[in-house]
């Protein structure tokens, strides 16, 4: 003879929905690597330089940007963690960066992730 199995009550469908509604309330972590600040598909101008040849740069421009990084195209492949001088045409003064990633691109070039230590970077067009 099998051991009867103990039969648990079920819910009912109102407290199954105040149960999916308190989860919902739950405040959901982001994942460590989710950006924090939002980017603008801003193009600003801007002058790239390694800090061994400040006076070689290139010019060229963002395809976003926030406070405190952007996305740079460049002709050049940068190596992460190398630190470029970045000088906007217009507004701030020259300031180190950290690079984050480049990726290359289909046509030629590369898309370039730069990260600025605070203070906030203020891009201007």
């Amino acid at each position: 003879m099998q051991p009867r199995r103990r039969i648990e009550p079920v819910e009912s469908l109102a407290e199954q929905a105040d149960y999916r509604v308190a989860q919902r309330k739950i405040p959901r972590l982001k994942s460590f690597d989710a950006r924090i600040e939002r980017r603008e598909p801003l193009p600003v101008q801007i002058y790239l330089a390694t800090l061994e040849e400040p006076r070689t740069r290139e010019r060229t421009v963002t395809e976003d940007v926030s406070p405190h990084g952007a996305r740079v195209l460049s002709k050049r492949c940068w190596q992460p963690d190398e630190v470029p001088l970045v000088t906007p045409l217009m507004g701030e003064f020259p300031k180190h960066a950290r690079i984050v990633y480049c990726d290359p691109q289909p046509k030629g070039g590369y898309c370039v992730g730069i990260q600025f230590d605070a203070p906030s970077f203020k891009w201007h067009v």
